[in-house]
């Protein structure tokens, strides 16, 4: 039965997709993230003076995805930010029967399923526009050193990117925590959320469980808003300094 459904389903949903589309409205898109416009500069500037041939259509298509992954980012750390003000502020007014210790349990805090959830889903969006984008980056990173002529291999790639955003000054441990948190929620399990309420009003930290805790003792098992916000600020720090390369690449040929 579900077989005949299945093919029944399936027939229809072709007979619907390829319909003609003949009439449609294209999204305005004026302004954003202006990361990759120097560097296309750059670009064009060695194509006119003959150093370089023209780049193929589709790495020039590479750097609009990335544009629109980075658009999307602050909005996400925008929801984020209300969301954890607005679980913080609900937080504040606990009574000591909520409060768990080693020693003691408490009950759980009743919060919204709609904040609660919408906050579970934004974490899960940045870890994986993150590295979402940090990926179309590295490609980007791998074509345009390629089309120079200085081709690097897929297994060195990631290296490559680590020493430049070291030898800048940058610490660049963050990107591998990403990978981490990001793989682990994607393919292995998915985030729930405490508070921890040790530094008393006003000092909260969400807590971001890797699995089902009794208590907060091993570090592996969590991940803090602080340290999550140390992978977003490692993100906005090393995106210039790859910039930076990648237009000197062009201007020193």
């Amino acid at each position: 039965v579900f077989a005949v459904l299945y093919r029944l389903y399936n027939h229809w949903w072709r007979s619907e997709r390829y319909c003609m589309i003949d009439k449609w409205l294209h999204i305005e898109e004026l302004r954003g993230d202006p990361w990759i416009l120097p560097i296309w500069n750059s670009v064009n500037e060695a194509v006119e003076k003959g150093k370089i041939g023209i780049l193929p259509n589709k790495v020039y298509e590479s750097g609009l995805h990335i544009s629109f992954r980075l658009n999307i980012l602050p909005r996400i750390v925008k929801r984020i930010n209300t969301e954890v003000e607005e679980l913080y502020s609900i937080a504040e007014k606990h009574e000591d029967r909520y409060v768990f210790t080693i020693n003691k349990n408490g009950y759980g805090l009743r919060v919204d399923n709609d904040l609660k959830y919408s906050l579970l889903c934004d974490i899960d969006s940045l870890l994986f526009e993150i590295q979402s984008v940090c990926e179309l980056m590295t490609k980007l990173f791998k074509s345009l050193y390629a089309h120079t002529g200085q081709v690097i291999d897929d297994k060195k790639i990631g290296l490559k990117i680590k020493s430049i955003i070291d030898g800048a000054g940058q610490d660049s441990s963050w990107f591998s925590e990403l990978a981490g948190h990001r793989n682990l929620f994607i393919h292995e399990a998915a985030p729930y959320i405490a508070i921890d309420i040790s530094g008393g009003s006003g000092h909260y930290e969400l807590l971001i469980m890797k699995e089902n805790l009794k208590s907060f003792e091993d570090n592996d098992k969590f991940v803090t808003m602080s340290e999550l916000n140390g992978v977003v600020q490692g993100f906005i720090n090393s995106k210039p300094i790859i910039q930076s390369d990648l237009i000197n690449l062009f201007k020193k040929l």
